[in-house]
């Protein structure tokens, strides 16, 4: 994210209204036809590939994992053609109160001031770019909004419900990664790191512990004081976020996800994702895999 960019604040106090959605694939060779928003905004999240987009003048890569905000008014177009296949998510909505927005160097001050951030505290805090931190569960509830849009809605409020709840989701993260840059114990961080790069079948409190040589009650109670998990717990939580992007994003069998999610024993997968995640793997996959497809043969909207 260009520290420049203003961070756009929207009053949640009322649902936004929910306008179109949907999921957008393209092949190799795709480039954005340039358009103009009228006053809607549009959330991005980047699946697959690379789509090279210029808003406003402002060049963006959105990759696996980037989120954008692309403001009322913008012009959005592409400016190179994309290398790969793409597949991104797609949310329009308009909101019902008023839009501010304030300077990066504002929203940090805010975060050490309980008075400055309580004023808003109600707000969907969003930049106009960044790469976001706990991608499994923010893909998950772009999921749920398309399976929502699919659904015979006797009101539109559902949607727009469904919509905003996803705002707030990505404001979370993206102001819980903002505590982390500035408030993280960086020996935490360390951590995590590691843990994230040799996670694998066997690896354990000990070996953590052993890698940079510490007590493992203290290890443990160092990681849970900075992110709430102790190591075991957080070990767990990387591997069933595995799971559910597998479950989200492929057919294979529950067996082989398994397998790639770092778990000895499927029944221990199946009983262990249970109690965690409150439902079945079987019944994720069927809950949040509904969302509806368009594909870069015709356009998503009259706005793509």
């Amino acid at each position: 994210m260009s520290e420049n960019e203003p961070i756009t604040i929207l009053n949640s106090d009322r649902p936004f209204h929910h306008f179109v959605a949907g999921r957008y694939t393209a092949k190799q060779g795709w480039q954005h036809q340039t358009t103009t928003l009228n006053d809607n905004y549009e959330l991005i999240i980047g699946v697959k590939g690379v789509a090279y987009l210029d808003v406003n003048g402002t060049k963006h890569e959105l990759v696996r994992g980037k989120f954008m905000l692309v403001p009322a008014g913008a012009t959005v177009t592409g400016y190179e053609k994309s290398d790969v296949d793409v597949e991104y998510y797609w949310f329009h909505f308009y909101p019902k109160d008023r839009v501010a927005t304030m300077a990066r160097e504002q929203l940090l001050a805010a975060l050490d001031d309980r008075d400055r951030l309580s004023r808003i505290i109600n707000y969907a805090i969003l930049p106009a770019e960044y790469t976001i931190d706990n991608f499994d569960n923010i893909l998950a509830s772009a999921n749920e909004v398309l399976a929502i849009s699919q659904e015979i809605n006797y009101t539109d409020a559902i949607m727009s419900y469904s919509v905003t709840k996803l705002a707030l989701q990505i404001s979370n993260d993206f102001i819980n990664s903002l505590h982390r840059l500035v408030k993280e114990n960086p020996k935490a961080r360390l951590i995590k790191d590691w843990i994230r790069a040799n996670l694998d079948y066997a690896l354990g409190v000990k070996d953590v512990a052993a890698h940079f040589d510490l007590n493992y009650r203290y290890l443990s109670q160092l990681l849970k004081t900075e992110t709430g998990f102790t190591v075991e717990n957080y070990i767990i939580f990387l591997k069933i976020n595995i799971a559910k992007r597998l479950l989200l994003e492929s057919n294979l069998p529950l067996k082989v996800i398994a397998d790639r999610a770092y778990f000895n024993d499927e029944k221990y997968f199946l009983r262990l994702f249970k109690k965690k995640v409150g439902v079945t793997p079987t019944n994720y996959r069927k809950n949040y895999m509904k969302g509806f497809l368009v594909t870069g043969n015709q356009p998503a909207n009259k706005n793509e």
